[in-house]
């Protein structure tokens, strides 16, 4: 359940925090992924998103903190949806 600050409308989500998908992708492996667990970034963890960013691009420097985070691959998040991938920035931000 996420609260909403009412003095800035900042959302507060708890962590962790499962987010369910709109849309449900295949794994590697064939199985069903309906909801991820997200964790709040540490800093080493912001600063190495920072880094991969310049490096490679802000895309794929999120995939790649998403996937340490969800022990997810790369492929199976890049079957994710628009929406989701929405959704799960704004957890993060």
């Amino acid at each position: 359940m996420e609260n909403t600050d009412n003095e800035n409308g900042v959302i507060e989500y708890p962590t962790p925090y499962d987010y369910q998908l709109i849309s449900p992708v295949l794994d590697s492996n064939g199985v069903t992924v309906s909801s991820i667990n997200l964790q709040e970034p540490t800093i080493a963890e912001v600063e190495s998103l920072s880094e991969n960013t310049k490096k490679f691009n802000a895309m794929k420097a999120f995939k790649t903190m998403l996937a340490n985070h969800t022990k997810l691959d790369i492929p199976t998040i890049n079957k994710m949806g628009a929406r989701d991938l929405n959704g799960i920035q704004k957890y993060y931000d």
